[in-house]
């Protein structure tokens, strides 16, 4: 028999270090047995309680107008919240643009606005739906109407396409061909976006968002611009996604951050007829290990305000906090303060399984 090729000896020891490290990274995470399928697991808090404010003050040297959206409650959230104010605040509850708001009208000279917040959130996993066989014929028409097109950013002169489906089409479709069900689609999506994007504050001066083909370009966003990338590509083959804003708590060595966030919602038909909405949010995971983790889960901590419509003037209606006359010599600060941060039960999520991150960690390696 002659001697083996120098390619064939390189492939053979190739496969031998990739069957040893395989082997030996089963034996240093967590793992249990699912359908025969090594997988890693993790869990987060089912439940969130929690007690906080957010104090505003202002100094002015004329009237203006501050509009404050509050945490709502639903079936997965419930909130209670009451506020103070100085004598020369005048404040209404009012609905428009498909949320309810606090509208203070706000007199010129020093003066100050305290909201106190008492919450409490479930968290929740959709993961079982991941296998669903439900297909993008099967969503409602209506949901198609409401989302599956372009939404705009008009802010100080900009019209700025922040969800742009058409400039994401032939990508999206390299990306799902192989997928037929609404889920293996999105997860396509967003295995891409978490595999080749990092997460950056890059809000400018003018506190406008990057659209999602700046974000395409840059290879980076925040929460927000990530969401607008992952829903121009879910759009721009049929399936309708939007954004969800709203205030994320975290508890990081004892010390416990407050901020705004935002992450996407979507819709998973079931082969019964009916669907299911489901929440993704890119920023678990994006620029790190692809285990899964923000895909089909709802975080306790992450606290809904208001879910865009699909209307671009209801989505910069959100974004804008003051209305004042041009001129206007203003100064605002505000100080967030949490009292209470208490998180139970617990929520077994199931990861990707450990052939598929290695392959993905080599395939990011090799990028």
């Amino acid at each position: 028999m002659s001697e083996m090729s120098g390619a064939v000896k390189a492939a053979i020891v190739v496969i031998a270090i990739l069957i040893v490290v395989i082997a030996s990274y089963t034996f240093l995470v967590n793992t249990n047995i699912l359908g025969g399928v090594q997988t890693t697991s993790y869990q987060i808090p089912s439940e969130l309680t929690t007690n906080f404010s957010r104090n505003f003050t202002f100094v002015s040297s004329q009237s203006f107008t501050f509009f404050l959206t509050p945490t709502i409650t639903d079936s997965l959230q419930q909130t209670d919240i009451t506020f103070s104010h100085s004598p020369n605040v005048n404040a209404t509850n009012e609905y428009s643009q498909n949320r309810s708001y606090w509208k203070f009208l706000i007199g010129a000279g020093r003066s100050y606005i305290d909201v106190k917040y008492n919450v409490s959130s479930v968290g929740k996993s959709w993961q079982s739906l991941e296998s669903s066989t439900g297909l993008p014929s099967q969503i409602p028409e209506a949901l198609k109407t409401q989302y599956d097109h372009p939404e705009f950013f008009n802010s100080s002169g900009t019209n700025l396409e922040v969800i742009d489906p058409a400039f994401f089409s032939n990508l999206t479709h390299n990306i799902t061909w192989n997928e037929t069900t609404v889920a293996g689609k999105l997860k396509s999506i967003y295995d891409y976006i978490v595999r080749n994007y990092r997460y950056n504050i890059t809000y400018n001066l003018g506190n406008i968002p990057l659209s999602a083909r700046q974000v395409y370009q840059l290879k980076e966003g925040d929460c927000e611009e990530l969401s607008y990338l992952f829903e121009s590509m879910s759009r721009s083959i049929g399936i309708p996604s939007w954004t969800q804003y709203g205030i994320l708590l975290q508890q990081v060595n004892g010390q416990i951050s407050m901020g705004e966030h935002a992450w996407v919602q979507t819709y998973v038909p079931t082969p019964n007829g009916s669907g299911v909405f489901v929440n993704i949010d890119l920023t678990v995971e994006v620029g790190g290990k692809d285990l899964g983790r923000g895909f089909f889960v709802k975080y306790p901590n992450a606290l809904v305000e208001w879910t865009d419509n699909g209307n671009s003037s209801a989505m910069v209606a959100y974004h804008t906090e003051i209305v004042a006359y041009s001129g206007i010599d203003l100064v605002q600060q505000e100080n967030d303060t949490v009292y209470s941060f208490n998180q139970s039960g617990e929520i077994q999520l199931v990861q990707d399984n450990i052939f598929n991150l290695f392959v993905a960690n080599i395939s990011r390696e090799s990028e």
